[in-house]
């Protein structure tokens, strides 16, 4: 009987519980802004420990001046890979090269961002000997395409 009462119950609570959650949140404004803010660069590598019989990824991320042009949309990278430290050995610190780097980005509030043509998406391996097309959506719709280069890299 108790049982029956706390499941008729239930759907009661759960409306209260929510209109509460619901009062006196403020209102915010619908963000316009669609830019890239930043952008990171790093190389992964086996960095030779063992886990479950299989080899760890590891990652160093590399030096990175950007210089981003918000009146084109366009973000030119110098890249500098750094100096062996560590599991990041020279003779893997030899290996990194333009065509197999992972990128990051930081964006607007509240915005998405999507590759354009065959650019990959973010978090997965690209070649920065070409240029990257990436469209930034913002929370109100406002769209703008963006194009990152690498202009140097030093490795």
């Amino acid at each position: 009987m108790k049982r029956k009462l706390l499941i008729a119950l239930l759907p009661l609570f759960v409306v209260l519980m929510n209109s509460c959650l619901k009062k006196g949140l403020p209102e915010y404004e619908n963000w316009d802004l669609n830019n890239i803010d930043n952008v990171y660069v790093e190389y992964r590598y086996e960095g030779g420990k063992m886990m479950n019989g299989q080899p760890v990824v590891e990652y160093k991320r590399l030096d990175v001046e950007k210089k981003i042009n918000t009146s084109n949309n366009s973000i030119e990278l110098t890249i500098q890979v750094p100096a062996a430290s560590g599991s990041f050995t020279e003779e893997i610190r030899k290996k990194v090269n333009q065509n197999y780097l992972w990128v990051y980005t930081d964006i607007s509030t509240a915005a998405k961002i999507s590759p354009i043509g065959d650019t990959p998406k973010l978090g997965d391996p690209a070649d920065l000997n070409k240029e990257l097309h990436y469209q930034v959506t913002a929370a109100n719709g406002g769209k703008k395409d963006w194009v990152i280069k690498v202009v140097t890299f030093k490795n």
